[in-house]
């Protein structure tokens, strides 16, 4: 398993135990994500992994009602996929890409979506120094000047400045185009 591989599982470890955590009265709240609510926010994860799961394991799981209920085995599933890919994975919108790659803008993802959990539902949302160090270079490069993934038909709003006097999660949120002062 590659280092970033464990740091992307590491990151699924800590939103998984979030999104199992959540009251039902929970999945109604408005996410940073405008016009997401927090079960829109789980759902969006599960399509997008499954759909990448799907075309590397060849099958996928069956749809629920509670998306809750399936994360951990799709995010299981998704470790699975990246292991089993080699050096490159084929994204079902994007094409081949290298699996490193991949990998690093999930990990981003994942710490992300983690942020927006927390700031939703207001809680705290403590991330391991080892994952930050490696998110935020990460963060930086997939949004700089000419990305296709910031911006309009990116996956990202534009990106917002950094501030060194924020948090270094405060300043990822805030490359992929989060106000990291958001409160719901």
């Amino acid at each position: 398993m590659s280092e970033l591989l464990r740091l992307d599982a590491m990151a699924l470890a800590l939103i998984g135990h979030d999104v199992v955590t959540l009251d039902d009265a929970d999945l109604a709240a408005p996410t940073p994500c405008a016009g997401w609510d927090v079960a829109d926010l789980i759902t969006h994860m599960n399509e997008r992994h499954e759909a990448v799961n799907a075309s590397v394991l060849g099958n996928s799981v069956d749809g629920v009602d509670d998306p809750r209920e399936v994360f951990a085995q799709i995010t299981a599933r998704w470790i699975a996929a990246m292991e089993r890919s080699g050096e490159v994975v084929v994204l079902p919108r994007s094409g081949p890409l290298p699996v490193e790659h991949v990998l690093g803008v999930h990990l981003v993802d994942m710490l992300t979506h983690r942020w927006d959990l927390a700031r939703a539902l207001r809680r705290p949302c403590p991330v391991p120094a080892r994952l930050l160090a490696a998110a935020l270079p990460i963060a930086r490069s997939i949004t700089a000047p000419g990305s296709p993934l910031n911006g309009p038909g990116g996956a990202y709003r534009p990106r917002l400045a950094e501030d060194d006097s924020r948090p270094p999660l405060d300043n990822i949120v805030a490359l992929l185009g989060r106000d990291p002062d958001w409160r719901g």
